[in-house]
C-alpha cells in the first residue's frame, strides 16, 4: 500500500507540473503562476529560438513604436490593440490576419506595431507569420535579416523551432518568410502549411496568431489563405486606396470575419489621451 501511495502521489505531481507548463509555447519554456485563477506568462528562455535584441532607434526609424515608451503613436496601437481583443476574446478566436487593397497601404507596419502591443499583454503570447511570400517584409521593420524562414520549412522540410525569431521583446516570436518566391499561392495552399496552421493555432489557446497577408488585389495569394484564419482587418490608406477598391476589399471579405479597418497614413491625429 504504502508504495502504491508514493505511485500515487508521484503521478499527482506530475500532472501539476504539467498542467503549470500549458502556456508554454514549442521550444520555449516558460514559469507561470496562478494570478485570480489565471496562468500568466512571466519569464520566458528562448532555448531554440534565434534571439537579437531590436533597438529602439531602428525600431522607431521604421516607425514600429508600440513598445517605444512615451511615443504619442504608441497609444493609438494599444487601442487598436484592447479592441481587437475585445472582440477576439468574446468569440474565442485567437488568429488575426492584416492585409489591405493595394501595396503600400502599411499594413505590414501595422501588424508589427499590433504584435508587439498584443505581446505588451501579460497573459498573451504572440506568433506573428510573414505570408507574404512574394514581398517579406516583415523582418526589416525590426531590423534583422533571416538566414531561412517559412519558404524553407514550406520548400525544404526545415523544422519550425530553429526559423522562430525573438526580437528581444518578451513573448514575441516572429516566423519570417524567408526568401521571396513566386509561387507563392501554391505553397500557402499546401498540406505542409495546413498542418502548420492548424499546429500554431490548436497547441496554446493563450497564443495570438498574427498573419501579414498580402494585398488583397491582383493576386490571390490572400484569398486563397483567408479560411484558415479566424478574423481579419483591413487597412486602407488615406489618399491611396480609391472608394473602388475599399468597396470591393470588403465584398471579398464577406466571408473572412472582418472585425474593422485600420485607416493608416491619417494627415491629422490626435494624440490627446483624453
Amino acid at each position: 500500500m504504502e508504495k502504491i501511495q508514493k505511485a500515487l502521489e508521484k503521478a499527482k505531481l506530475q500532472r501539476e507540473q504539467q498542467e503549470q507548463k500549458s502556456g508554454v509555447i514549442p521550444h520555449e519554456k516558460v514559469s507561470t503562476s496562478v494570478r485570480h485563477e489565471k496562468k500568466i506568462p512571466e519569464e520566458i528562455n528562448y532555448s531554440q529560438t534565434q534571439c537579437f535584441s531590436a533597438t529602439n532607434e531602428v525600431l522607431k526609424a521604421n516607425r514600429v513604436v508600440a513598445g517605444i515608451e512615451g511615443d504619442p503613436n504608441a497609444d493609438l496601437f494599444r487601442v487598436l490593440r484592447t479592441k481587437l481583443l475585445q472582440r477576439m476574446r468574446k468569440d474565442g478566436l485567437n488568429t488575426l490576419a492584416v492585409t489591405s487593397p493595394q501595396k503600400g497601404g502599411g499594413k505590414s507596419m501595422i501588424t508589427a506595431n499590433l504584435a508587439i502591443a498584443i505581446a505588451m499583454e501579460m497573459n498573451q503570447t504572440v506568433m506573428l507569420v510573414d505570408l507574404d511570400l512574394r514581398r517579406p517584409s516583415v523582418h526589416k521593420y525590426f531590423g534583422f535579416e533571416p538566414e531561412k524562414g517559412l519558404v524553407d520549412y514550406l520548400l525544404d522540410g526545415a523544422d519550425l523551432p530553429g526559423l522562430l525569431v525573438n526580437p528581444g521583446i518578451e513573448r514575441l516570436v516572429i516566423l519570417p518568410a524567408g526568401r521571396q518566391v513566386t509561387q507563392s499561392s501554391e505553397l500557402i495552399s499546401t498540406p505542409r502549411m495546413l498542418n502548420l496552421v492548424e499546429e500554431i493555432t490548436n497547441r496554446y489557446t493563450s497564443r495570438i496568431i498574427l498573419f501579414d497577408l498580402p494585398p488583397l488585389l491582383g493576386m490571390d495569394d490572400a484569398l486563397t489563405f483567408l479560411p484558415n484564419v479566424q478574423s481579419t482587418v483591413l487597412v486602407v490608406e488615406e489618399g491611396g486606396n480609391s472608394k473602388e477598391e475599399i468597396q470591393q476589399s470588403i465584398r471579398l471579405l464577406e466571408n473572412a470575419n472582418l472585425l474593422g479597418t485600420v485607416y493608416n497614413k491619417a494627415r491629422e491625429i490626435n494624440h490627446s489621451p483624453y
